[in-house]
């Protein structure tokens, strides 16, 4: 039994200024500002019975991608046992190659 989310949106960002060094009397500090990289959408699918977590970040949140990480989880299982897949009521987990599946 699986539970599969995903988190859109997900900033990729990295710190401008590098970090700076412990002195005395100072704890180890960084600046503030960050550098924009673009977003990510992070799929992710919890087998609920090992706590095993599998995941995949894709560059777009798409009915395609969804389908292809959720054809992934499944082939990276043991044939002839039976799956269940829970998920929320989103759109992009509604495509006609899901419900074919």
């Amino acid at each position: 039994m699986f539970c599969v989310d995903e988190k859109t949106a997900i900033q990729a960002l990295d710190r401008k200024d590098r970090m700076l060094p412990l002195w005395p009397g100072r704890a180890e500090s960084h600046g503030f500002e960050y550098k924009r990289n673009g977003t990510l959408s992070l799929f992710a699918a919890l087998n609920v019975f090992t706590g095993e977590v599998l995941g995949k970040t894709a560059p777009h949140h798409t009915s395609a991608q969804f389908v292809a990480f959720l054809s992934k989880v499944l082939s990276a299982q043991p044939a002839g046992k039976g799956i269940h897949v829970t998920c929320d009521n989103v759109s992009s987990h509604k495509p006609t190659p899901f419900k074919r599946s």
